[in-house]
């Protein structure tokens, strides 16, 4: 496909409704557009160009201004009352002469005009343009619509293990019917289940947006590292401690990185989060941090629990993928956290990856840029 007249990647294989009486104006057009790319929808009068649109809405529409019958302010005027096809950016072609009808153009709803006889140059420029412009438009829509939708589901889904957590404390708090310790056991259990559950909805909402965070510019910075992980060993204190792990940090050392904060500490907090999960009641984790002499400062977390398997390995850092061995705790397991940190570990600069721990268990290691005289 040619890409002359600087035609954008982005725009590639967008379709252009062209309208106008004459097929002469229609093929100048339609050539320069099918050059750069564009696959042009012809139609010769106002009729016409409804009947195409009805059977594929264009991307943008090209409209002449004066045509008879119903001429280009008409059609612009239906296009922004249809259902399907409102947000369509419609540009108008208009003669020299005709320049005082613009007002007109632009309360029918027009985004922007090109005078005849056509540039080739300034065509490609304001198609591209506005084409642009309703890409960046239908992302924003979409992305706020799906995040409304996932917010709605929370909320519903968090509705329900709420009222049941509220109307067991109110029962464990009734001083007037105490029920007996067998029934107390079966309500703390069952606050505890629905403890779970809502922690688990939210871990997953939280991946999901951090995913479709990703894009968002780093900002990296020197960032001392063995400072990070003793904060994230202290916010996961009561995690571990409630499965009676330690976590170990006597081979942390001073080491400094140029990388983005929130960018390690999510890789970090997802790496020790993990090894807690998957590690056995009783058992250590153990948290290094150190420079190399090759320019590199390193933060490795190793466990005792199982390890990854040889049939896991080619699928560990895949989105949405839950590996076959299991967390000790019955706590949640999203399958994005470790594709999530891969990602931000390179676009950081540095990578992430898995080894087998000697003696048994796992260890992932993060490898970021160092600041040696920092």
């Amino acid at each position: 496909m040619s890409r002359k007249h600087g035609s954008d990647y982005a725009t590639q294989g967008a379709i252009v409704l062209v309208v106008d009486d004459q097929p002469r104006n229609i093929q100048l057009v339609g050539s320069i557009l099918s050059e750069a790319g564009y696959e042009v929808m012809p139609a010769l009068s106002g009729e016409q160009a409804f009947a195409r649109m009805r059977a594929q809405c264009p991307d943008l529409v090209l409209l002449d201004m004066m045509m008879p019958g119903m001429d280009g302010f008409e059609v612009c005027k239906h296009i922004r009352r249809d259902a399907l096809c409102s947000q369509v950016p419609v540009i108008f072609l208009t003669a020299a002469g005709e320049r005082e009808f613009l007002v007109r153009a632009f309360e029918s709803g027009a985004v922007d005009y090109l005078t005849k006889p056509v540039d080739a140059t300034e065509l490609l420029l304001r198609v591209r343009t506005h084409l642009e412009l309703k890409l960046a438009r239908d992302a924003v829509e979409r992305v706020s619509g799906e995040r409304e939708e996932v917010t709605s589901i929370l909320a519903h889904d968090l509705k329900n293990p709420l009222t049941s957590i509220r109307f067991g404390v109110d029962m464990l708090t009734d001083v007037e019917n105490v029920p007996p310790p067998a029934r107390r056991t079966q309500i703390l259990l069952s606050i505890r289940e629905d403890a779970n559950r809502m922690i688990e909805l939210i871990a997953r909402f939280l991946d999901r947006r951090a995913d479709s965070e990703l894009t968002t510019r780093l900002h990296p910075s020197p960032l001392r590292l063995d400072h990070v992980a003793r904060l994230t060993a202290q916010n996961l204190l009561m995690a571990a401690q409630g499965k009676r792990i330690e976590l170990v940090l006597e081979q942390v050392r001073a080491a400094t990185a140029l990388a983005d904060p929130e960018g390690v500490g999510k890789v970090v907090e997802n790496l020790v989060s993990n090894a807690v999960k998957f590690s056995p009641p009783g058992s250590a984790v153990d948290i290094d941090v150190h420079s190399d002499a090759s320019g590199f400062a390193r933060l490795s977390v190793l466990d005792r629990g199982p390890g990854i398997s040889e049939a896991d390995r080619e699928k560990l850092f895949q989105k949405y993928v839950r590996l076959s061995a299991r967390p000790t705790g019955e706590e949640s397991s999203t399958g994005l956290g470790l594709a999530i940190a891969k990602q931000l570990a390179e676009q950081m600069g540095g990578r992430l990856w898995y080894e087998d721990r000697a003696g048994g268990g796992a260890c992932f290691c993060l490898e970021l840029p160092a600041l040696t005289n920092a």
